[in-house]
């Protein structure tokens, strides 16, 4: 189901399929930022990764000392959320863990997304608490695609991703499809920045980072998008890992504890 917030300058459109960003628009643009999820590249748009970033190729983790076939970057990317409330700026939407999570992820959670929409920028918050005696596990990360070209009349190679420190040579990272031969995924570790601008000089969309995002990652698969990435954690960082609770970086709460982390997405 879908669910929409309007102001005087854009239309932001929430699915609870996965609690992705279906839409997101100017009024005064037109042009669509978020990338649509065809599955002819890739089906998803902006999904959550949790509880866990990446996966194992065969796709097994050991959680408490006992197997489970994941899906890759955890169990919210084909999970429906439960629509909570809208207010004039905001939406709020929630996912706890059911028999299908429990099955691959053997912790019982609640999480939480509000997106709040303010002006032509989105702040998107996370929320995950934990209401049982037992410690919860978990890793963390985001995956939000854009349209690259934004411009339909220009190409991806137009397209360029500026940093607001010096994370890469110049605080510039030129945009073509040969880097991601290279680089399947490139991987920024510990980065300074916490501003990330995909832009083509005219048009353009800046993601923006509050504290514990630990590692910042772009990926295409050759397709007419970009994902700007930042995540907490990933498995990738630990090849042939098996103990998730073992894993680097993971996020670990007590009963009645609980864990925020948020970023922006702006369009211009």
């Amino acid at each position: 189901m879908l669910y929409q917030l309007e102001n005087e300058k854009a239309v932001l459109t929430v699915e609870t399929r996965a609690c992705e960003i279906a839409r997101f628009r100017r009024k005064d643009k037109d042009i669509e930022y978020m990338w649509n999820g065809d599955p002819k590249y890739w089906s998803n748009r902006n999904p959550v990764l949790f509880p866990h970033v990446s996966s194992p190729a065969d796709k097994i983790l050991y959680f408490k000392g006992e197997e489970h076939r994941v899906n890759n970057h955890g169990v919210c990317r084909k999970a429906e959320f439960t629509f909570r409330e809208k207010g004039n700026d905001f939406l709020l939407f929630e996912l706890e863990d059911s028999e299908e999570t429990y099955a691959q992820y053997p912790y019982h959670f609640h999480l939480e997304v509000r997106y709040t929409l303010q002006g032509s920028r989105v702040k998107i918050e996370y929320r995950i608490r934990n209401d049982k005696e037992e410690k919860l596990v978990f890793g963390f990360g985001l995956h939000p695609a854009f349209n690259c070209p934004l411009d339909r009349k220009k190409a991806f190679s137009d397209y360029r991703v500026e940093f607001d420190q010096e994370d890469v040579e110049g605080k510039v990272l030129p945009l073509n499809y040969e880097l991601f031969e290279k680089y399947p995924t490139y991987v920024i570790h510990e980065p300074k920045s916490h501003m990330y601008r995909l832009t083509d000089g005219e048009n353009e969309v800046v993601l923006e980072t509050e504290e514990g995002f630990h590692i910042f990652a772009l990926w295409t698969p050759k397709a007419p998008f970009v994902c700007l990435e930042p995540w907490v954690n990933t498995l990738d960082d630990e090849p042939g890992i098996r103990d998730f609770e073992s894993a680097k970086g993971n996020i670990i709460l007590n009963a009645g504890e609980e864990y925020r982390i948020a970023y922006r997405i702006s369009i211009g």
